[in-house]
């Protein structure tokens, strides 16, 4: 009895061996047909892998899928949606024999009955709404997301009674805070992901107002404080038209204190200057050029402060400006700009007539750097240049060859 027992072990460990190595061979060669684009084969050979080896490896699924994907795509209009509820069916065994897989079937659901006009707008939407409660790590594909959103819209519209406008802020932080984790996820898709930020906003413009905003901000600021991305998505909305709120300012600091970024020294800089606080602000804004990993903006940034200051402190305009063309040299409205602030410093800074035709020569000269670094600039940087040089002009006699400026420019002049 106990040999026939041991028999029984051993062919019973044999025959799973044989079968473990018969389904890496269909496997394998599953793979290969795909690879020649031999679909016929393909096909038999999934059939016969989804028969004897419906759980032997997650790798079979990924394989099966693009068999269907293929059957989908070649098939006749009239037979597109038969393909495509073969596809779920294999989401469907995916999911059942590979319970913790990371591939997002409940969005690929979704996605294939949207993209080839199948099923209905409530299948489509319920398999969405899963896929963010439930697989919300692994949905990132930038359509759906949009898709998504669009469709929670409309209920929104239909049913205000039972989608709230707190309701609505609420999917709709949630979805942008995914949206900037897949984006720093998925540098590739970067743009993809803004493109549908900017989709989503278009819905939201009339919901995106202080009368909204605040009251959410505040009601749930507390719960989320010591979460990053709600207080971005959060920060951001209330940026565009409640920049001068107190909520805005507790928001942004908060955000600052756990997650410092260019983007939240710049949402106080933005405050700052909203609340009439300029020495603050010029500080968070150079506390954002630093903080950027991006040069252009870094530019951007210093431009934007060059140009507040350029009325009461020109001598940090000058810096700003110039740390602007150092990070974005290509930029000829930046010397536009520093020629128009050297044109206007002849109160403060020209001691004689002599320092006044050098301030103008130096205007006139910083000008036309503009056309050289781009063409497009010829008219007015010419136009600028000649109202300049009517202010220079000498005695015969007394021909000056090069004037040092001082104050705040601190520059030779060559004439």
């Amino acid at each position: 009895m106990k040999t026939k027992f041991v028999l029984l072990v051993i062919f019973c460990t044999l025959f799973a061996k044989a079968q473990v190595n018969n389904c890496a061979e269909k496997e394998k060669q599953l793979s290969q047909f795909i690879t020649d684009k031999d679909f016929k084969k393909a096909n038999e050979t999934w059939k016969d892998i989804n028969f004897s080896c419906p759980s032997f490896s997650e790798k079979e699924y990924l394989l099966g899928s693009n068999v269907l994907q293929y059957n989908i795509e070649i098939a006749a209009a009239k037979d597109k949606e038969k393909e495509v509820r073969e596809l779920i069916k294999l989401y469907d065994q995916y999911d059942k024999n590979f319970p913790e897989n990371k591939n997002g079937n409940l969005e690929k659901r979704a996605m294939s009955l949207y993209d080839n006009k199948a099923g209905t707008n409530d299948e489509i939407f319920n398999y969405l709404d899963q896929a963010f409660d439930k697989q919300k790590t692994s949905f990132s594909n930038p359509q759906g997301l949009l898709v998504f959103f669009e469709m929670y819209f409309e209920k929104y519209k239909s049913d205000k009674s039972s989608i709230t406008i707190e309701k609505l802020l609420n999917k709709y932080t949630s979805l942008n805070s995914l949206i900037e984790i897949n984006s720093q996820k998925f540098t590739a898709k970067a743009s993809e992901y803004g493109r549908v930020a900017s989709g989503i906003d278009s819905y939201m413009q009339d919901i995106l107002v202080c009368d909204n905003l605040i009251p959410y901000a505040q009601k749930n600021f507390e719960n989320n404080k010591s979460d990053a991305n709600w207080l971005s998505v959060t920060a951001k909305s209330l940026s565009v038209k409640c920049g001068n709120k107190p909520i805005f300012e507790t928001i942004a600091l908060e955000l600052h204190k756990i997650k410092p970024s260019a983007k939240s020294a710049y949402y106080l800089a933005t405050y700052y200057l909203n609340t009439g606080n300029q020495d603050k602000s010029i500080d968070f804004f150079k506390e954002s050029v630093s903080l950027a990993t991006d040069k252009l903006q870094k530019a951007t940034t210093s431009y934007t402060a060059a140009s507040i200051l350029a009325s009461s402190n020109k001598s940090k305009s000058k810096q700003m400006i110039l740390t602007a063309i150092e990070n974005n040299p290509s930029n000829g409205k930046y010397y536009i700009f520093l020629a128009n602030l050297y044109a206007n410093s002849i109160s403060e800074c020209a001691t004689n007539e002599t320092e006044k035709k050098a301030i103008y020569k130096l205007a006139s000269d910083t000008a036309l750097k503009a056309i050289k670094i781009e063409p497009r600039y010829k008219t007015t940087a010419e136009n600028m240049s000649k109202e300049y040089l009517k202010n220079v002009t000498f005695d015969s006699k007394n021909k000056l060859k090069s004037v040092h400026l001082g104050c705040w420019i601190d520059q030779t002049v060559h004439f």
